[in-house]
């Protein structure tokens, strides 16, 4: 058994009445997710590129009544209970505690600075290793003391745009026995991967990536590529070169934390300022942890969804460039 990349171009056509109804012929590309099946169009023009985004209007990076700035933060937000083994996390200016709107029976949140408004730019290597690594001694506090617990997730949105309903910046761990749709279906793909091919599917995708154009870098221990079919606009991932779970103290999690700082740097100098970010783990062995950088909407007073029905009703992806083109201006940043 071998990676197969499907895909296949369709084409619409009509009078184009920006071309004096001259008819013309629009190509769509149809491209199937190789471990899950799951479908991303690539239509041209779908993601909107601001020409110029200005300073985010005072109301929004007003620091007053956020709780997770430091004068009230410890006052407002949850404490872990007794098996984790302390009232909240720290490390570096992250501070982590239970999420008080929990996604999962093990959910916490951590906040990443000090400062109440960070701009994508500005989220240093530092700044999200320390809160990856806050993150992580959760999450092994959870597998140990919960031995049903199998998956997790670490995970991010930057602005209202991203999904987030409070600006200032922080992670969201949610750990469980089943994980969510899109690592059941990973899991479930590498297993039968590895059940059919003796490969490891991971280790293989990378291989395939470093014969052609969507192969970004390496930095530390960590590699990075454009997944053949993007989960959403400007898709980045990275993988670790083993699976199992990382520690908070692995060479891997500088890689991470060094990797997503990149990836930003590359969406800040096309003038983007909101994203998602999710990395994924497994107390399995048929599947290496990766984390997942997407690009989201700009967002600004007149900011627009970048989420539609195909992502919403039809869990279908929609981008508007090839990773093929995309993963080379990345790569300028690695």
């Amino acid at each position: 058994m071998s990676i197969e990349f499907r895909s296949e171009t369709q084409t619409a056509t009509f009078y184009n009445p920006l071309e004096n109804f001259a008819e013309t012929d629009i190509e769509v590309t149809v491209r199937e997710d190789p471990i899950t099946g799951r479908q991303t169009r690539i239509v041209p023009d779908a993601f909107i590129e601001p020409e110029d985004v200005g300073e985010l209007e005072d109301s929004v990076t007003d620091p007053s009544g956020c709780f997770f700035c430091p004068d009230t933060v410890a006052d407002a937000t949850p404490k872990y209970p007794d098996f984790v083994g302390f009232d909240r996390g720290s490390e570096g200016e992250a501070t982590s505690f239970p999420n008080l709107n929990p996604y999962a029976s093990h959910s916490n949140v951590v906040v990443l600075t000090e400062d109440h408004y960070v701009p994508l730019d500005e989220l240093s290597e530092e700044i999200l290793t320390d809160g990856l690594r806050a993150a992580l001694e959760y999450v092994h506090a959870v597998f140990e003391a919960d031995a049903e617990a199998t998956v997790a997730s670490i995970n991010m949105n930057l602005l209202p745009s991203a999904g987030s309903s409070i600006i200032h910046p922080h992670v969201q761990t949610v750990v469980d026995d089943r994980g969510t749709t899109t690592q059941q279906a990973r899991l479930e793909g590498a297993r039968e991967y590895a059940r059919d091919s003796g490969g490891d599917y991971f280790g293989d995708l990378l291989e395939e990536s470093r014969k052609g154009n969507r192969h970004i870098g390496t930095v530390g221990d960590v590699e990075w590529m454009a997944p053949f079919a993007p989960r959403h606009h400007r898709h980045v991932r990275g993988i670790t070169p083993k699976p199992g779970l990382i520690d908070a103290d692995a060479s891997f999690v500088e890689s991470f934390g060094t990797g997503i700082t990149n990836v930003l740097a590359q969406y800040a100098d096309i003038g983007l300022n909101s994203f998602n970010f999710g990395l994924h783990l497994f107390d399995d062995n048929s599947i290496r942890p990766h984390v997942d950088v997407v690009a989201r909407s700009v967002f600004e007073e007149y900011a627009w969804s970048d989420a539609t029905f195909f992502e919403t009703i039809h869990d279908e992806s929609v981008i508007d460039v090839s990773p093929e083109t995309y993963a080379q201006s990345v790569a300028e940043f690695f």
